[in-house]
């Protein structure tokens, strides 16, 4: 993968990176895996400060997922149990 090619996956990943959520319908596993997939050696020093950046935004996003999932579900009146 060239050095450009990084540049363009890792902008693709600053956008949606942006725009997911916890809830949303592509599971955040899928990003880690792409975010995983990306060559860690051949990287620019500027290209792994922002894939720092983007590890720490999922890591955000997987930790709130994982908060919303211990929560006790809501009754149908809006309340908990």
């Amino acid at each position: 993968m060239s050095y450009h090619d990084i540049d363009k996956e890792i902008a693709h990943f600053e956008i949606v990176f942006g725009l997911i959520s916890a809830n949303d319908r592509i599971p955040l596993s899928y990003w880690r895996n792409r975010l995983s997939m990306l060559p860690k050696t051949s990287l620019m020093p500027i290209q792994r400060a922002r894939l720092a950046r983007l590890d720490a935004a999922l890591r955000t996003l997987e930790q709130s997922a994982q908060a919303l999932a211990a929560k006790p579900p809501m009754r149908s009146t809006g309340t908990q149990p």
